[in-house]
């Protein structure tokens, strides 16, 4: 096996939906294990496509402007080229700052809509994933001390990046900008991992789905300590959690042992299922309990410890009450509260039809189809133009009119480009449309001669 290597990234994006929006810029810098820089850092401007209408809101963050990205950007094609053949690379673990959540479903989008496999570039050939937001929320909760911890105006802990490197006094050259962000990073894994070296080579070590079922184990119930956002600033977002039973895709439903079973127990799986799914304001107006339990994805590197982690003094802290803890556990493996969420954790989750670009998760590829991806996307536009690759998933023959639209829009017949630039003027419109009430609000705010906001109206009324 080679040695392992960290690489750090981050990115800048057009919106928060990776089905609809597009990767801006992304940036990282790879380390040894022990977080020393190797090689440049990397900085990719990723061309916009003309069809993609930003959010106005993410490119006032930024500063980026679809614009920008035109003049100094690569294409997405070529981007997503040099991220698989020099970043993720055989060994390295690709850690990031709520990359799980985020950037990573950006990277499994953008590859699947040119033709790389979307999930081997995170675990194929010693490859893996690291998140560093949960990590310092546990590291926060259980181990605090000697390190700066900022909090917002009421008091209550905040998590952010650019706030934690200002609390230890690192460099943030810019926030939200990719690079700027990196080098934080990095900065701030280093600082955790000098401060609390135990915490963060354990942490490390139990990243995977195989080392975290030596801690959450449903065929071995006990609690544990588990740090997600779901649960709120007041706990430090961290709670103790018992295993109840796996769920669909062979995640397990972890259970909140704060929250008192018998307030589920009479409840019907109906009652239960309408209950995950209800709005807060609306649970709250009807008097009724939070859902109890969620989703906890082994291959997602959640941040979990052992229960015998939580000290008296730690839980006090926290205003966990480590008496009920200990009832709640034992009332659960007596009642039926258990089978109830595994009927309902267990169910198909549904994945609406709609544009091709966002249906990865309709269902995995054939081998046979994705044997012929590679000659995809290393096809020249002079071989695009007659290729036919003949896919059995439907998906992919759509893509691919998509892909030699953006790729070889020379090599277009009469039809394709007629069918390409009606697709993207009636994209183009109802984006238009969506953020058009944001656009007014912003405009107001931030005023007529705002560049950002005058660059996105231009492009935004451009004609395709």
């Amino acid at each position: 096996m080679a040695q392992q290597t960290f690489f750090f990234y981050d990115l800048e994006t057009s919106g928060k939906d990776p089905r609809t929006h597009r990767i801006m810029q992304f940036a990282g810098q790879r380390t040894d294990m022990n977080l020393n820089p190797l090689g440049d850092p990397m900085n990719i401007v990723v061309r916009l496509d003309r069809e993609i209408i930003p959010e106005p809101q993410a490119i006032l963050i930024t500063g980026i402007t679809p614009q920008y990205t035109v003049e100094h950007g690569i294409p997405e094609r070529d981007a997503i080229r040099r991220i698989m053949e020099e970043a993720f690379t055989s060994d390295t673990i690709a850690t990031g700052f709520n990359n799980v959540r985020f950037d990573d479903e950006f990277m499994r989008f953008t590859a699947y809509r040119n033709f790389h496999d979307p999930y081997e570039w995170s675990w194929y050939e010693g490859r893996s994933r690291w998140d560093m937001l949960d990590v310092v929320r546990l590291v926060r909760a259980l181990k605090p001390e000697g390190i700066g911890w900022p909090v917002d105006q009421d008091g209550k802990p905040i998590n952010k990046l650019g706030p934690l490197a200002a609390a230890n006094n690192l460099s943030l050259e810019r926030a939200h900008d990719a690079m700027s962000d990196v080098f934080s990073l990095i900065d701030i894994a280093r600082l955790i991992r000098d401060r609390r070296p135990k915490m963060f080579d354990f942490l490390l070590n139990h990243r995977l789905k195989n080392d975290v079922a030596e801690i959450v184990n449903p065929n071995s119930p006990k609690p544990f300590v588990y740090a997600s956002g779901i649960y709120g600033a007041d706990c430090c977002f961290t709670t103790v959690a018992y295993p109840v039973g796996f769920g669909q895709n062979k995640s397990v439903i972890a259970y909140d042992l704060r929250q008192d079973p018998s307030l589920y127990t009479s409840m019907t799986v109906d009652e239960l299922r309408d209950l995950r799914f209800m709005k807060r304001e609306d649970r709250i107006g009807r008097g009724l309990p939070p859902f109890p339990a969620k989703h906890l994805h082994g291959n997602k590197c959640p941040a979990v410890a052992p229960y015998g982690a939580l000290t008296g003094d730690i839980a006090q802290r926290l205003g966990l009450d480590k008496a009920a803890i200990a009832r709640h556990a034992a009332q659960i493996s007596i009642s039926n509260i258990g089978s109830k969420l595994i009927e309902i954790f267990s169910e198909e989750r549904q994945f609406e039809k709609g544009d091709v670009d966002g249906e990865l998760y309709s269902g995995f590829f054939s081998n046979d189809d994705k044997l012929k991806m590679p000659r995809v996307r290393n096809a020249s536009p002079e071989v695009l133009k007659n290729f036919i690759p003949s896919f059995k998933d439907k998906r992919l023959t759509e893509l691919f009119q998509r892909y030699k639209a953006h790729n070889a829009p020379e090599y277009l017949t009469e039809k394709e480009r007629s069918d390409w630039n009606d697709y993207c003027t009636k994209r183009r419109k109802l984006e238009v449309e969506k953020y058009s009430l944001e656009m007014a609000i912003l405009t107001e705010l931030e005023g007529e001669d705002n560049e950002i906001i005058r660059s996105l109206k231009e492009w935004s009324s451009e004609a395709y």
